[in-house]
This record gives C-alpha cells, structure tokens and sequence, in this order.
C-alpha cells in the first residue's frame, strides 16, 4: 500500500466513522452506546497499524494494549493485529483491513454481544463464549451483507468496487462450526472448508462458491491462531462462569449496572457497559 494509497483510505475510512448509518453502534432502544468499554487485548502486532477512538484520534497500538468498544482499526499492506477480546475470542485483523467493533458486551449473560463493521479487507475470527452461548448476537456487518455464526473459526472478507483482488461484494470462508451470510434477497449457511459470496448485485442472492477464492492468503501467524483455537475452547465455559461471578460479586448485574447509567454512573468498565 502506497502512502497515497494510505492516506485516501483512511480519509475514506474517517468519513464512514462519522457518518451516520444503520451500522452504527446501538444500545437498547436505539441509545448510543457509552464508550470506555473494554473489547479486548493487543496479542500481536506487525507492520503498519493503527486504532482510531471515537475522537478519531489514531495511535499505534503495543502488546498488551487494549481495544474499546467503538473503536477502529486499521492495517497496511505489511499490518496484522491480534486481538484477544473478553469473551476469549480471538480477531486476527489482516493486511490492508478497515473495521470497527461496533458493540461490545461480555458479561456472561445471554445479553453479551459483539458487532463487526468491516468496510474493507479481512479479519479472521475464532469465536468466544458469544458465539457459543449467545451466538444471535454475534454479527458481522458489511456494506452489502451480515454474517452469523454458531460456533465458529471463519474469514470475512469484504472486496470493495475500487479493489482489483476480485469481484467486489462480502465472502465469508469456515474453517470449523458454521455461519451464514444474509442479504436483503436471501440467505446462505456456510459449512467447514467453503465459502460464500453476497455480490454487490442488489437483487441477487448470497451464494456457495465452488472453491475457496485466491484472495484468501494466510498470513505467516495461521499456526498461532489455530493452536489458540483448540486451547482456548476447552476453557470457554469456565471463563464465561468466571466473568459472571466477577460481575456478581462486584454487584455489578445487567440490572444494576444500567440503573446505574440512569443515574449517571459511566467509567471504564472490562468487557460490559
């Protein structure tokens, strides 16, 4: 990615942080969601990277470092960040990749969420204790298309008209479990080892693909992430009881914690809001 290159990307990308749309991220019955929300944690980080606040403030992100809910991240051609989010999920952000996590909640309850908007590139995710307990509410959401999980190591991609990777529209590959990619004229499930595509034809429907695209190019980090894959599903049911009772013992429940909002209590808080 050249430095123009660069720059009208992130100009571009700026400019669809602060517009208003439906992929904005929302809390119940529409209110903006509070910021200072924990996402996840910085597991690696290679190349050019950057985290944009709701401020649009950028920074170069370091090991350890956390994500906020609302908050954006960006990666060049030689960029890939690891993101270990509280639910014990992993986001393995590609090369040359716009996205947002757009809602954020891991609280243990049935209520926990996390929202993708990825407007750009792609992402690999090894689903946490949302997508195996509350997985309606893991959503990523593209320009054209929403992909859904149930339990799930999966590969967004979203291909852009200005892109010449290939045909421009949202694909989703399975490594394990399963998703589906939905439009407003239909809808896919996508099984392990295939992959499919919403093109960016309104009145054509997602569909299979026959084989997995070229663009998806593994990174030199795959071994990393599946070898965290199969550690950490083995540990989900534990964590997610953990956190609950870290909640609860903090007296922190989904009820109170939003009877405090109405009186005005905010603060930066892990993993809920």
């Amino acid at each position: 990615m050249t430095d123009r290159a660069r720059a009208l990307g992130l100009f571009a990308f700026v400019l669809a942080l602060i517009l208003p749309g439906p992929a904005r991220a929302q809390g119940r019955a529409g209110d903006a969601v509070p910021s200072a929300v924990v996402a996840g944690t910085v597991e690696l980080v290679e190349g050019y990277v950057r985290f944009f606040d709701r401020s649009l403030r950028a920074r170069a992100p370091g090991l350890g470092e956390p994500i906020l809910e609302g908050e954006a991240v960006v990666t060049g051609a030689d960029g890939e960040v690891h993101l270990r989010m509280q639910d014990g999920g992993l986001i393995a952000v590609r090369p040359g990749t716009y996205l947002r996590i757009a809602g954020f909640r891991a609280e243990g309850e049935e209520s926990d969420r996390l929202a993708i908007r990825l407007l750009e590139g792609s992402f690999r995710s090894v689903t946490g204790w949302i997508g195996k307990f509350a997985r309606g509410n893991y959503r990523v959401q593209t320009p054209n298309a929403v992909i859904g999980v149930r339990g799930t190591d999966h590969e967004p991609f979203y291909i852009p008209e200005t892109s010449t990777l290939g045909e421009p529209g949202t694909y989703d590959k399975v490594n394990a479990g399963s998703t589906y990619v939905e439009t407003e004229v239909g809808r896919v499930g996508v099984d392990p080892g295939r992959a499919a595509f919403a093109a960016l034809r309104p009145a054509e429907p997602p569909r299979l693909l026959d084989r997995i695209p070229a663009h998806f190019r593994p990174t030199k980090n795959e071994a990393r992430i599946a070898r965290g894959y199969e550690g950490m599903q083995e540990q989900l049911d534990r964590m997610r009881e953990d956190r609950r009772n870290e909640m609860r013992g903090q007296g922190r429940t989904p009820d109170s914690m939003r009877d405090g909002q109405r009186r005005g209590g905010g603060g930066a808080r892990r993993g809920g809001h």
